[in-house]
Parts: C-alpha cells; sequence; structure tokens
C-alpha cells in the first residue's frame, strides 16, 4: 500500500516514516512540506493513503491538499494528522471527505491500526 507523507516538521515525518514501515505491506512513495509538492507527488505515484498534517509551510495548508484529492482522486484514502484538532477543523475535514482525523497530540498511537486497516482491505 503506497502511502505519501505531506508533513513539514522533520522529526514527525521521521516518526511517521516509521510508523509506516511497520505496517505489513505498507511503504513510503514520498513526502512533501507544502501544498504544490504534495499534488505533484500524488500525481507521480498514484499513493493509496495520504497522511496530511494541516499546517504547513509558510502558512500554507493541508486542507488544499484535501480538497485536491476529493475532485480529482477521490479513491485515495486520506488520514489528516493535526495539531489543530479543534472539533470544528475536525468536522470540516470529514466533510471534506478526510477519511479519519487524528489529533497528533493524543490520538497518534491510532494512526498505526487503521493503516493496518486499510491495508488488510486492500490486500
Amino acid at each position: 500500500m503506497k502511502v505519501l507523507l505531506v508533513e513539514d516538521y522533520a522529526p514527525i515525518r521521521e516518526r511517521l516514516c516509521d510508523l509506516v514501515r511497520t505496517v505489513p505491506g505498507a511503504y513510503i512513495v514520498a513526502e512533501a512540506e507544502e501544498p504544490s509538492i504534495a499534488v505533484a507527488a500524488i500525481e507521480a505515484n498514484d499513493p493509496a493513503v495520504v497522511i496530511i498534517d494541516l499546517q504547513l509551510k509558510a502558512g500554507t495548508s493541508g486542507l488544499t491538499i484535501l480538497k485536491w484529492v476529493r475532485e480529482h482522486r477521490p479513491q485515495i484514502a486520506v488520514i489528516v494528522l493535526s495539531n489543530s484538532a479543534y472539533a470544528q477543523m475536525r468536522k470540516t475535514c470529514l466533510e471534506l471527505g478526510a477519511k479519519l482525523f487524528l489529533d497528533k497530540a493524543s490520538e497518534f498511537v491510532q494512526l498505526r491500526g487503521a493503516l493496518v486497516d486499510l491495508a488488510s482491505r486492500r490486500a
């Protein structure tokens, strides 16, 4: 299962890479730090899953990517993993088509289970 990471903070990106490596059948196809790079990586790699942080470099937003995916590649499962875990932001992301919204601070550990579930459905 191809996974694309969209995270601008290198230590978190490393942690995500390590976590994805523990999921049978899952592997990172690309990493991006901003929306334009993420969209290009999606087009080039056709991932099954995109994990998106909402607050990216230079004030850009992961919402841009989420909207693009829903319009152009709705088959991709999007998981939002963010520190912006306000109820309204969670609701907005889910309404825009995110499969899952996780708070980095309190729900990070749920990410592996979600990826295992997605990988088993694809197998």
